[in-house]
Parts: structure tokens; C-alpha cells; sequence
């Protein structure tokens, strides 16, 4: 069968990463999910440039080679829509409808942009990094054409894993993923990572533009009142991959199969029931449970009865968060992460002795690099806060 990502909507384009066609940690390229707001800009990076301004020491502009001649590092993590989920919510929620498949993992390498800032030298009042995509558009309630643009605040800029991407599994970002240049902010919802980057500009006060205020923001419980939050870190969550809805399972041992993230935490557990949530049990991790990326598990259940059977799924972060059995509907469309039902059939015309896959073997070398990659120290900082100009 042909591997494709599931198209939610035409143009822009969004489309779905194929979860039950995942066959290791990493997300392929071809199969990575796509949000675009606007339509791909036209981008030749011989005439691509990226400037960096604002409350800065030293304003400069950076080319494609000087880019490309910097350190770089690499970060592996899940991206994930902040509205991933969204059809399932009842009743409907306005935005695009999407399944479950608005979540990919790929390793991510690039030029950390902390370098980049603190070689432009960005002053004692900067509070946000506003960083503003080559897409273009409007939205209905916004008809004047604006470019996407997203702030982030200052200490999650200069964190080392936050990136200057412009590779996505070895290869040049395509197209769709924000070629040549996008910004990468690992554990933080997919909003924040603004793709087709031509500017940075430190600012001193809170960005208020459309994507940041507007569209992008949920209200939270303080106390006895609620407050206004821009989207940011993603929640922890699972997913069951196999069986499907609806699958046709026989009398034995059948495996079930899935994935967990937790955003900037990592995964401590993934727990599963399958009755309907009166008992749950530990299923086995596989892989690495390291922070932004999510890992694989499975459950070998044992089977004896025929009839109908409620599988959920629930993960637990390293802070000891766990998924919720309802959505927060202060969230609105975002941050879906409440447990759902995967409802099978079990039959005693069918025998069933399923085995655990050899994941770990599968995944070794992955795992060590992924392993060795978060090991690593940025030691090119100080040949990069010395004051020179880029």
C-alpha cells in the first residue's frame, strides 16, 4: 500500500502523518504532518536572507553560506498542532478538523539560536524574540494581508535545543516543512516552530500580533478566576496505533501498540485498560524516554472472552502529570489530550498468538545516537559571545 499523509484540508495544505503506517521512532520525511496557514512562499535561497534587529547591539543580516558556516547542533522531538484531536471534541470546535495525526518525530539540526542572538548582543530590556515567516495571507476576521509571525519569550530563545533548522532527518527541510530556514522549539507546541524565517527581532514588550493574541491563546483557572494564555508547552499524551477502531481481534495473546509524549518532560509510564477503565495496567516502553521526543510501548493482552472490548490508553510524565479522562474545555481547540475509547471485537472463530516485536533491536542504533546527541554541549559559545559581529 502506498504511504501518504492524510490531506485534512487542500490549500494552504494540511495533512496528517499516517500513524498506524509508523514503522520506527522517526517520523519519515514524506510522511511528516503539514500545518500551513498560508500558502508556500516562493523562496530562492541564493537571494534568502535572515535578519536579525530589534533591541540588539549589533543588527545584522545573515546569508545562506554565513548560515550554514555556523555550529550546529541537533535536537531529536515530536512536533505536535496544537489542535491535534480537534474532530473528536463534542460538541465541534471551530478550526481545522483534525484526527490524530497532527504529530510526527524527527531529529532536527540547525544553528541554536541563542548563538545567533548573543552575537547580535540583545539588550538588558529585551523580554520576547518575535520571529516572522515568509508566508502571507489573511484570515476572516484579519483581512489585511499579514505575514505569520510568533514571539517566544527570551529564556526558551536562548535555550541551547531551540534551533535555526534547516535539516529534518539528515535532509534539507522541503517545501512544506519551512525550507530553507524554521525555527525549532523543541516541547513546545508546533505554532511556536514559525517556518520560511526572513526575521528576528528582540523586543521589549510582550508581541502582540494575530497568531499570539487572537488565534493561539486559551484561558486557564487561577484561583477563583480565569486568565488569558498564549499556547506554549505541550500536555502529556498517547495514542493507541494498533489495533484500530473497529479492528476484528481473535481469542489469545493480541499486542497492542502505541505512542507517548510529554512535550519538554519525558514519558515515565504508559498504563492500559481493556475494560473500559475499571482495572489498568504498565505496558512495556520501548526506546529511549527522553525529553521532547515520544516513545514507542506495547501491551500483550490476553484474551479468553469473544464480545465487544473498550481499550484505553493513559501516559504519565516524569513531573507525574497524567492524561486527563476529560478535555479542559477552558482549552477550546487546543491542547487535545483526554483519553479516548478504541473499541474492538474479539472473536473465538479466530486464534491469535501474537508476539512482542523485536523493537529494541530495531531501534538500537537510533536510541544510542539519540542518547549521545542529548549528551552534547554547545562548546562553540565562546568563540560566539565574544562580541564579534556576524
Amino acid at each position: 500500500m502506498h504511504e501518504s499523509r492524510r490531506i485534512v484540508t487542500n490549500q494552504p495544505e494540511n495533512s496528517e502523518t499516517p500513524l498506524d503506517q509508523l514503522r520506527s521512532w522517526v517520523t519519515p520525511n514524506r510522511l511528516f504532518f503539514v500545518r500551513d496557514h498560508f500558502d508556500v512562499p516562493p523562496i530562492d535561497v541564493t537571494d534568502w536572507q535572515l535578519r536579525v534587529e530589534g533591541c540588539v547591539e549589533r543588527p545584522a543580516t545573515i546569508t545562506w553560506d554565513e548560515l550554514t558556516s555556523m555550529p550546529v547542533r541537533s535536537v531529536f522531538a515530536t512536533g505536535e498542532c496544537a489542535g491535534n484531536g480537534r474532530s473528536f471534541l463534542q460538541p465541534s470546535v471551530h478550526g481545522v478538523q483534525w484526527g490524530a495525526g497532527a504529530i510526527g518525530h524527527a531529529e532536527w539540526t540547525g544553528v541554536p539560536l541563542k548563538l545567533v542572538l548573543e552575537r547580535a548582543g540583545v539588550q538588558t530590556d529585551a523580554v520576547e524574540v518575535v520571529c516572522y515567516g515568509a508566508d502571507q495571507g489573511t484570515e476572516s476576521d484579519h483581512p489585511e494581508p499579514m505575514n505569520f509571525a510568533r514571539g517566544l519569550p527570551l529564556p526558551k530563545a536562548l535555550h541551547p535545543d531551540t534551533l535555526l533548522a534547516y535539516r529534518m532527518n539528515g535532509e534539507l527541510l522541503d517545501a512544506n516543512h519551512g525550507y530553507p530556514l524554521r525555527l525549532l522549539v523543541p516541547g513546545w507546541y508546533g505554532v511556536a516552530s514559525v517556518k520560511w524565517l526572513t526575521r528576528i527581532e528582540a523586543v521589549a514588550t510582550p508581541f502582540e500580533g494575530y497568531f499570539q493574541t487572537r488565534k493561539y491563546t486559551y484561558q486557564r483557572s487561577v484561583g477563583d478566576r480565569t486568565e488569558s494564555a498564549v499556547v506554549g508547552p505541550m500536555v502529556v499524551k498517547s495514542e493507541i496505533i494498533r489495533p484500530r477502531a473497529g479492528d476484528v481481534l481473535g481469542i489469545g495473546t493480541n499486542r497492542v501498540f502505541g505512542v507517548a509524549w510529554a512535550g519538554e518532560n519525558a514519558v515515565s509510564a504508559v498504563e492500559i485498560s481493556v475494560d473500559g477503565g475499571s482495572t489498568w495496567n504498565d505496558a512495556q516502553l520501548l526506546g529511549p524516554r527522553s525529553r521532547y521526543s515520544w516513545c514507542l510501548w506495547e501491551y500483550l493482552w490476553d484474551v479468553a472472552q469473544p464480545g465487544e472490548h473498550s481499550i484505553l490508553v493513559r501516559a504519565v510524565d516524569s513531573t507525574g502529570a497524567v492524561q486527563p479522562e476529560e478535555h479542559d474545555r477552558l482549552r477550546g481547540g487546543y491542547m487535545i489530550n483526554f483519553i479516548r475509547t478504541t473499541s474492538v471485537c474479539v472473536k473465538s472463530s479466530r486464534e491469535t498468538r501474537d508476539q512482542p516485536d523485536d523493537a529494541e533491536a530495531l531501534l538500537y542504533d537510533m536510541n544510542a545516537f539519540a542518547e549521545d546527541i542529548s549528551r552534547m554541549k554547545l562548546d562553540v559559545e565562546v568563540e560566539f559571545t565574544a562580541g564579534a559581529g556576524i
